[in-house]
């Protein structure tokens, strides 16, 4: 059976939320067993009747009001990045100000304009009026809620601190979010830079070193040209003769390319490359420090037990190198080890994190010791960007630079000579 709950934590703030046990007794010592005195326990009855008949075609009635919602048709999942986190942060701030989790999400469907995920609420609302609680709902749609989402739920519900861990998790999305924003946009201006300057090279080669090649072979005559003019005919000969060739070579190395990356060998490449590249490995070495600390401090924040949250943050990370080292780690805090020694021994975590760890333990702050660790590396992987961006940024000119100046050197070096022939 399940039984809603009201309770009093040690400081007098009103917590509410679901437990599953045998009876009211039973569900009010379960209560008792997290550190709050029971106010009101009752049944969640079963409330499934309530939906109209035509609900397995996709209808969903919200409440007695007279709003129907259609499931209509999309793609992949039906919300992602900013809008989750909005959602969470709104559904935390509703169930704060005393609203119930019926009424949160009654507001929040009415209030969505994604059709996509105004259905996914809505099932959520049917679900917990069937009685189910909300990490069941959850469950039953992993594109929208990973598991490291869905396990701060089911530890905020058993908690009866729900309004709290949907707080820390809007937190730690935003803070994903901004962090994959910043390495988005260091890497457009390089992109955009570099693919205009491929462009300049070949439209000068397709277009301008033909003409001149032209005029070349017209007035001198069939006299030599200099070394660099040659190289650069050749290979502007070889462009404009090969202009479809060279294209589909480019689609399909751009295929063999995403498929290579989506391949277990690949991902370990790519891996490999962002820990030991010089110019970008820093960079990458602080972000996934970063993640992995945040991941783990929320996840412990919100009650997860550390050997569920270390796996779920191993997930998290989005490095083979540095999951396997989080792997290592898990394991050994499972044989009985604190939880800083392996990550020292494991080379992937500078010592000022395992330091900081080790005092987070000792202290019995280990969830604020590791957000304070992930705000510090949030800060230097900002700085990082900036770094590797205002280097890149004059090499990727340079080059472009040189290509165009070579170019111009190659196509007047003839007319030099087209001179003297001309003063003899």
């Amino acid at each position: 059976m399940k039984f809603e709950f009201v309770a009093l934590d040690s400081s007098g703030e009103e917590r509410r939320g679901m437990v599953e046990a045998p009876n009211r007794e039973l569900a009010t010592t379960q209560i008792k067993s997290y550190g709050l005195t029971p106010a009101r326990v009752k049944v969640v009855k079963n409330l499934g009747q309530r939906a109209r008949k035509g609900s397995g075609n996709g209808l969903q009635v919200r409440g007695d009001q007279d709003l129907v919602v259609k499931k209509p048709s999309y793609f992949g999942a039906a919300v992602k990045g900013k809008g989750l986190a909005i959602f969470t942060r709104q559904l935390s701030t509703l169930l704060q100000n005393g609203l119930s989790l019926i009424k949160s999400l009654e507001v929040l469907v009415a209030q969505e304009r994604n059709p996509a995920f105004r259905w996914v609420l809505s099932q959520q609302l049917d679900n917990i009026r069937s009685g189910n609680t909300f990490s069941e709902g959850l469950s039953k749609y992993p594109k929208e809620f990973d598991n490291l989402y869905l396990n701060m739920v089911k530890a905020g519900e058993a908690s009866g601190t729900l309004d709290l861990a949907l707080s820390r998790l809007a937190h730690y999305l935003n803070k994903a979010r901004q962090i994959r924003s910043k390495v988005t946009q260091a890497s457009i201006y390089p992109a955009v830079v570099f693919s205009f300057s491929v462009l300049i090279v070949l439209g000068l080669m397709t277009f301008v070193v033909p003409r001149f090649a032209a005029i070349f072979d017209k007035q001198l005559n069939g006299e030599q040209l200099p070394v660099l003019t040659r190289v650069v005919m050749e290979i502007s000969l070889f462009i404009t003769g090969n202009l479809v060739e060279i294209g589909v070579g480019l689609i399909v190395f751009f295929l063999l390319f995403a498929g290579f990356r989506s391949t277990r060998v690949g991902t370990v490449f790519f891996a490999f490359l962002k820990l030991r590249l010089p110019l970008v490995k820093d960079t990458f070495s602080k972000m996934y420090v970063s993640r992995f600390c945040r991941t783990l401090g929320t996840l412990l924040e919100s009650g997860v037990p550390i050997l569920e949250a270390l796996n779920y943050s191993r997930a998290a990370v989005g490095n083979q190198f540095i999951m396997d080292a989080v792997e290592k780690v898990r394991n050994r805090v499972r044989d009985g080890e604190p939880l800083a020694e392996p990550m020292a021994a494991s080379g992937q975590f500078p010592p000022m994190v395992s330091s900081m760890v080790e005092v987070g333990e000792e202290t019995g702050e280990l969830p604020d010791m590791l957000n304070q660790i992930a705000d510090i590396y949030d800060e230097e992987v900002d700085a990082s960007i900036s770094s590797v961006t205002s280097v890149i940024e004059p090499i990727l000119i340079l080059t472009l630079a040189i290509s165009v100046l070579l170019i111009a050197i190659s196509l007047f070096l003839p007319f030099i000579k087209l001179m003297q022939n001309i003063a003899q």
